[in-house]
């Protein structure tokens, strides 16, 4: 994980490619790899990996053909961010005292001051990634857009 909040730019690609096939869910739209890779920049090469995994999770399918690409499999109401970040990234902890109980990794073994904070801080992250679904960034984008499109 690359950043304080744990969202490596691997799970950013992730979450932006999702956004982007949730906004033609459920109209089936099927959607292409260039197609994803220029609207959210994305890098093509990377994008090919991401796509694969979140197809191995079950989250999206690819359809083959000349019309191919690929299309969202659930519900954008019933995937939360957290879900793919833990999807993404695993369950892999950057801070060493949160490491799993009893991990020889923290030099100070549980004596350190900084582990009640990274725990809060871990956990403030998590409730704010779980409670947010890929339905409440869709009706997000909306707003937003509505916002920039009004004229006086």
């Amino acid at each position: 994980m690359s950043s304080l909040i744990g969202v490596s730019q691997k799970c950013q690609y992730a979450l932006r490619a999702l956004f982007e096939l949730a906004l033609r869910y459920p109209a089936d739209i099927v959607t292409t790899v260039s197609e994803i890779a220029e609207t959210q920049s994305i890098p093509p090469r990377f994008l090919e990996q991401i796509l694969s995994k979140l197809r191995t999770g079950g989250y999206i399918e690819s359809r083959r053909g000349n019309q191919g690409g690929y299309v969202m499999t659930v519900s954008p109401s019933s995937i939360s961010v957290g879900e793919i970040i833990r999807f993404v990234e695993g369950t892999d902890e950057s801070v060493d005292c949160l490491k799993k109980p009893g991990s020889s990794h923290c030099p100070f073994r549980g004596g350190c001051v900084f582990k009640n904070l990274w725990e809060r801080a871990k956990s403030a992250t998590s409730d704010i990634f779980d409670a947010t679904t890929f339905q409440e960034l869709l009706d997000k984008q909306r707003t937003i857009k509505n916002e920039l499109d009004y004229t006086i």
